[in-house]
C-alpha cells in the first residue's frame, strides 16, 4: 500500500501520507476515505503529505481521485492542505481539486498551523 489515512477524532483532522500512489491503490483509498467521511464532524480538516513521492499522479489516477474533493466538501470540511515542496505537485493538485479546495505548504507544521486557524 502506498498510502496511510488516519482520522484523529479529538482534533477532527485527517492525515494522509501518500508515496507514489498508483491506480491499484485507488479502490482501497476511496473505500477508506468514504468510511472516514462517515466519522468526521463539521469543520474537519485534512492534510495530504506527498513529500516522499518521486512522481506526480498519472492522469488516470488524478481523475479517479477527483471525487474525493466533493466528498470532503459535502461532509463539511473547513480546509485541506497538501505538504510538498515540488512545484509540479502544487500545480497538479490545484488542477485536480480546484483553487478553493486546498492549499500547498512546504512543511507539515505550516499546513497544520493554517488548518487550525480554520477550525
Amino acid at each position: 500500500m502506498s498510502y496511510t489515512i488516519k482520522y484523529n477524532q479529538n482534533e477532527n483532522h485527517i492525515d494522509v501520507i501518500s508515496i507514489d500512489f498508483s491506480a491499484e491503490d485507488v479502490p482501497g483509498y476511496l473505500k477508506d476515505f468514504e468510511n472516514i467521511m462517515k466519522l468526521v464532524k463539521p469543520k474537519f480538516t485534512g492534510t495530504t503529505d506527498v513529500t516522499d513521492s518521486k512522481s506526480v499522479l498519472s492522469p488516470e489516477v488524478a481523475a479517479m481521485l477527483a471525487p474525493t474533493g466533493a466528498m470532503a466538501s459535502e461532509a463539511g470540511q473547513a480546509g485541506w492542505a497538501y505538504v510538498t515542496k515540488n512545484p509540479i505537485w502544487k500545480m497538479q493538485l490545484k488542477r485536480i481539486f480546484g483553487r478553493d479546495f486546498a492549499d500547498a505548504y512546504d512543511t507539515y507544521e505550516e499546513a497544520r498551523t493554517y488548518l487550525k486557524s480554520l477550525q
